[in-house]
This record gives C-alpha cells, sequence and structure tokens, in this order.
C-alpha cells in the first residue's frame, strides 16, 4: 500500500510541477468559477490552505469571502505533529513564514464548527480519498474537526477513479475540479 502510495504521489507531483504559473492561474480560475453555486449558500466559516508546488490557488477566493465578512482560516503546523485552524483578521499581514517554509497565520486558533472545508492533495481517487504529502496531517485533523463538508480541491488530470487508502485515510465529501464537482457516495 505504501509503495503503490508513493508511487503515485511522485509521478503526480511531478505532473503538476510541469504546469506554468500561467496554466495554474487558468485552472484555479476554472475551479473558483466552478465552485461559486456550492459555497454562496449560508456557510460562515471556510478553513482554506496556502498553496504550494503549483496546487490550485483558492487565494483568490478566501480574500473575497474575508472581505464579504466571513470566517477564513488557514492551518498552522504545530510541533511538526498536526494541523490547526487559525482565524484570519488581516488577510495582508496575518501570515509569517512556518514550518516546510509555508505561510501559516500568526494569530490566535479557532475551535469552533467549519462550514466548509477546502483540502489539498496530489492525486484523489472518485470515491472520496486523496493521497496528499505522505505525513498525514490533514486525514488526521479532519477525522477530529467539525466540518459540514470536506471538498478537495483538485485539476482534471489528479482525478483517478479510485487512489489507495487505510483505514486511517479521511473520506472527503466532494471533490472539485476544472470541470465538475463530484458528490461522494459514502
Amino acid at each position: 500500500m505504501t509503495n503503490a502510495k508513493k508511487a503515485l504521489r511522485e509521478n503526480y507531483l511531478r505532473m503538476r510541477k510541469a504546469l506554468s504559473r500561467e496554466g495554474v492561474e487558468m485552472r484555479s480560475f476554472r475551479i473558483m468559477r466552478n465552485l461559486e453555486d456550492f459555497i454562496f449558500g449560508d456557510e460562515q466559516v471556510y478553513l482554506f490552505y496556502v498553496p504550494i508546488n503549483r496546487e490550485a490557488d483558492l487565494l483568490p477566493l478566501a480574500r473575497d469571502l474575508f472581505l464579504k465578512g466571513k470566517t477564513v482560516l488557514f492551518p498552522k503546523l504545530i510541533n511538526l505533529d498536526f494541523i490547526e485552524p487559525y482565524i484570519i483578521h488581516d488577510f495582508y499581514f496575518d501570515f509569517k513564514l512556518g514550518a516546510y517554509n509555508i505561510p501559516e497565520p500568526d494569530t490566535e486558533p479557532y475551535f469552533g464548527k467549519i462550514d466548509v472545508a477546502f483540502v489539498p492533495g496530489v492525486v484523489f481517487g472518485k470515491d472520496g480519498y486523496r493521497i496528499g504529502y505522505g505525513k498525514g496531517y490533514y486525514d488526521r485533523y479532519l477525522s477530529k474537526a467539525s466540518i459540514q463538508k470536506t471538498v478537495g480541491i483538485s485539476y482534471d488530470f489528479q482525478i483517478l477513479p479510485e487512489v489507495p487508502h487505510t483505514v486511517n485515510d479521511f473520506q472527503l465529501d466532494f471533490i472539485a475540479s476544472e470541470s465538475e464537482l463530484i458528490k461522494i457516495r459514502k
């Protein structure tokens, strides 16, 4: 199982890193447009991520929701052990360089219910499972958090019929890409 995940991770990371900046921007814009109807309901609290390694960039959407008065959260890695959501009060100044040189919020943790969590990954299965970077931070967090909807954010080429998974892997509710929003059957 571990070798199969590792091979998929390496292959899809290589494919994603080959994308141009323009390609990332174009694909990210399409993903955000695909999410428009999905996110403009009664949801108030959103968990985003800071994109790395050519991940889909939802930061413009996070800024828009923040400006509309929604609660916007970003994960912070604590002691290289687990992630915890932190509240954003000022979109431009609440971040500092954190673990793995990824910008993280420098505010206070959020312990309430989250309406929508946008989840990054390297490769996704239409069965709702994902392969990330292999540390299990998101799987552990999502398994214990109070979240209404979890949405994997993916490019079309990162979606497979299924990916290898174990009992410790978290099953998402949706996967959003440039061309579709997949509701996961559980």
